[in-house]
């Protein structure tokens, strides 16, 4: 339990069928074991971590099944109390059928995106998650990632969002995560690489919001050798 006066930021994790097991294992881990007081043995969490869905058993790609912490409805009835929303990835076929039909996970990232009560949230994807933000053109004008075997697929899609949405273009490249910055409503999006490159994402955001200290003790007791 984190000690009076030290902020436990909630983290929501975005479940859905066929969700690619370590893009949403991985950040859960790494964000469990970041702590204030750095006592891995009694820590002060900084993170609440829930697993949103819309089913109550979510079976991964894998296929390994979960159970959701959270209804994808009641997550939105309290929608504002999330700081950070994490976007696992999963097959592309799975990513485009997300996509295309418009489902309550679709929705669920669209309202995240519009809601500006809270002016300190964090979005991020890990890899081909990135399409689903692209189609909403929440990317347009930042510069984004995604596994590197679906670095071309990604471009396509952001710029099939500018020509629907307008704006200035995305600039993909490879890269373990990327920093896109804020949105107008002061939202900063975050898009990994593939699977590893979750890690790495998320202990950026955990040096974000605590220390670097904290973020690379977190490392260690993982035994988790960031790439240089």
């Amino acid at each position: 339990m984190a000690a009076t006066g030290q902020r436990v930021y909630n983290v929501g994790i975005l479940m859905y069928p066929g969700v690619d097991l370590l893009d949403f294992a991985g950040p859960h881990g790494v964000l469990s074991h970041v702590s204030y007081n750095n006592n891995p043995v009694s820590p002060a969490h900084v993170f609440d971590l829930r697993l949103i869905a819309a089913q109550e058993d979510i079976t991964a790609s894998d296929p390994v099944t979960v159970k959701r912490h959270i209804s994808i409805h009641d997550a939105h009835e309290d929608l504002d109390s999330f700081d950070v929303l994490i976007v696992p990835g999963g097959p592309l076929p799975v990513m485009q059928s997300i996509i295309d039909g418009n489902g309550p996970e679709y929705r669920f990232i669209k309202s995240y995106i519009n809601d500006s009560r809270n002016d300190t949230r964090v979005l991020m994807s890990v890899c081909s998650a990135a399409f689903i933000l692209a189609s909403t053109g929440v990317l347009a004008g930042k510069t984004a990632t995604t596994h590197s075997f679906a670095l071309d697929a990604l471009k396509d899609i952001c710029q099939e969002a500018t020509r629907k949405f307008g704006g200035n273009p995305t600039k993909v490249m490879k890269a373990r995560y990327i920093d896109a910055g804020l949105t107008k409503s002061g939202m900063r999006i975050i898009t990994s690489g593939g699977i590893s490159c979750g890690f790495d994402a998320s202990l950026y955001l955990a040096s974000l919001k605590t220390s670097e200290s904290a973020s690379n003790f977190a490392a260690m007791v993982l035994e988790y050798i960031q790439p240089v």
